[in-house]
């Protein structure tokens, strides 16, 4: 759990690490069910673990809600003299699903703080509707909730908001 501020408003975050859990697929796919935003994260030293992106963005794909936002990381960026799989391959998967890259390091904090706060940004935008409710912003009228007002049971001395 993590609490960062994004756009003047603190977000508490609840982050689950299924790292290497090949072997527990079935587990990991239930993760996805209440997820709101992944990271697909391969390590850019080894080739392996970024074709195994196409798998787990399958698997978010099956089993992650709609809209769930994703963001493609390219982790251990500080091994360049290891790289197996060029940043611009990265760039074009990511450009291939529709999703934010960047390259990482958690052994030198490169771009750590970055990427958890985009992907934060991206599901607040994701859910703006309720973001404006939580700072207090009137809601646009919409026709269904013009029509709950209309059929409201307690008849017609029951107060309405009139939105011409």
């Amino acid at each position: 759990m993590k609490t960062i501020e994004v756009d003047g408003i603190k977000v508490r975050i609840q982050i689950w690490d299924t790292a290497g859990q090949e072997r527990y697929q079935t587990i990991t796919k239930q993760y996805y069910r209440r997820a709101q935003g992944i990271f697909l994260v391969y390590d850019i030293s080894s080739e392996r673990s970024y074709q195994h992106i196409v798998k787990w963005a399958s698997d978010v794909d099956e089993y992650a809600p709609e809209g769930v936002q994703k963001i493609l990381i390219g982790n251990k960026a500080d091994e360049e003299h290891k790289r197996q799989v060029p940043k611009e391959q990265g760039l074009q998967l990511a450009r291939e699903y529709g999703m934010d890259f960047y390259e990482t390091s958690a052994c030198s904090n490169l771009n750590i703080k970055e990427s958890f706060t985009r992907l934060t940004e991206l599901v607040l935008q994701a859910h703006r509707k309720e973001l404006d409710e939580l700072r207090g912003l009137p809601r646009a009228p919409t026709l269904a909730r013009l029509e709950e007002d209309e059929s409201s049971p307690w008849g017609a001395n029951t107060p309405k908001t009139c939105w011409c």
